[in-house]
């Protein structure tokens, strides 16, 4: 059985960080390529929130039986087989970890033009991870 406070408390987490990003004015992608402040704050958030999604779904599956995930794509997979979340929601959140996992092992230079695609189209998902687990779970 899913431990809906300590999934809570996560969703919690993840609204906050998003908070945090939405509280930012947008300068436009050539004042923000310049405002590293703003470009910390912006990463900052966007990994947690990403990351607090990762362990969400991670504790889901360990909770529902449905396997060890021996990835963070496979994770969301899992979730969409199981109808938590939308095959095409699964693809952008795995899409979106990709995108965490870059920043975070420094795979590729960061591109900032992709950070701040990322913080103005992509804030979306995570909004609508958050709200089909609480759907699922009645939270």
């Amino acid at each position: 059985m899913v431990d809906k406070s300590l999934v809570s408390r996560k969703l919690e987490k993840v609204e906050s960080y998003i908070n945090q990003i939405g509280n930012k004015k947008d300068p436009g992608l050539k004042s923000f390529k310049k405002d590293r402040d703003l470009q910390s704050i912006i990463l900052f958030n966007l990994i947690q929130a990403i990351q607090a999604c990762i362990d969400i779904g991670a504790h889901i599956i360990s909770d529902s039986g449905w396997g060890t995930p021996s990835t963070q794509a496979e994770i969301f997979e899992l979730l969409a087989e199981n109808k938590v979340i939308s095959k095409t929601l699964s693809k952008k959140m795995i899409q979106m970890s990709g995108f965490r996992n870059r920043i975070i092992h420094e795979y590729e230079k960061t591109d900032m033009k992709i950070v701040h695609s990322v913080w103005k189209k992509n804030l979306v998902d995570i909004s609508r991870f958050c709200k089909d687990v609480v759907l699922k779970y009645s939270m």
